[in-house]
């Protein structure tokens, strides 16, 4: 049991935890009702709710009330990517928000990142309320190396850009980074043991995690390789039928609970 102390841990104990690490996407949803249907209908398989740029424009604050509503933690995700006094801004209009976590991207640049700290420690101080976790996005796991390469022009092995990110990210004061579950592998000794990393492009234990994901890995592997969030999306709500969908979340935790 690699996360857990205990000796005795019950099964329910187990896949308690395992939920705490999942992260639904409330992407591609028309309306505010579909929603909250689907964060009510997936709460029991997701302690996190990653509300990204459709829902956010879409539904704004609303959106992010709704989640608290049924008593469920906000990814924030944004990927503030801007000059640091405006990323400041936004850190500490997200942090006003009671959210979780949410994200910038490392590429911005050190100074960028630290502002973003500074925003969101600024507001935790000015409305005496918890300091969202705030994580770096490295390398989209959309990207492989040879469009990283090609495209990009950024020489080198994806691990090596990744490391470079997420020690960055580290030195401006970042509680961790968004990877591939590929490439904790390669960066997770060079960080504190505390360091977080949320890892995008989950599978399903027999679902794809998506066509445009280019480095995946199965929930249970992602675990053992040191993710501390899973976002796992259409490997659960693609299937059918409300029934589909939590059958295929709870499959999801029983293959992290291997390895908690």
């Amino acid at each position: 049991m690699s996360n857990i102390s205990e000796k005795r841990i019950t099964r329910e104990e187990l896949m308690k935890h395992a939920r705490s690490k999942v992260c639904l996407p409330l992407d591609k949803i028309a309306s505010i009702s579909e929603l909250r249907e689907r964060v009510c209908e997936l709460s029991p398989v997701a302690g996190l709710f990653k509300v990204g740029k459709g829902s956010f424009t879409r539904f704004g604050f609303d959106a992010i009330n709704s989640v608290h509503r049924f008593g469920a933690g906000v990814f924030l995700d944004l990927k503030y990517h801007d000059i640091p006094a405006t990323v400041r801004d936004a850190a500490y209009a997200a942090t006003q928000q009671g959210i979780y976590m949410f994200n910038v991207h490392a590429m911005g640049g050190k100074k960028m990142m630290e502002a973003a700290v500074e925003g969101a420690t600024k507001a935790s101080e000015d409305y005496d309320i918890r300091k969202p976790k705030i994580v770096g996005v490295t390398i989209l796991t959309s990207i492989d190396q040879a469009m990283m390469n090609d495209e990009m022009r950024i020489p080198g092995g994806v691990e090596d850009q990744v490391l470079h990110l997420a020690l960055l990210s580290k030195s401006a004061g970042l509680d961790g980074v968004v990877c591939s579950a590929a490439d904790l592998r390669a960066i997770r000794s060079h960080l504190p043991h505390d360091f977080m990393y949320v890892t995008p492009g989950i599978k399903g234990t027999t679902t794809p995690a998506g066509d445009d994901q280019k480095r995946v890995f199965s929930p249970g592997n992602a675990v053992r390789a040191g993710s501390s969030i899973l976002v796992v999306g259409r490997a659960i709500t693609d299937q059918p039928t409300p029934e589909a969908r939590l059958q295929a979340g709870y499959e999801i935790l029983q293959d992290m609970a291997r390895y908690i």
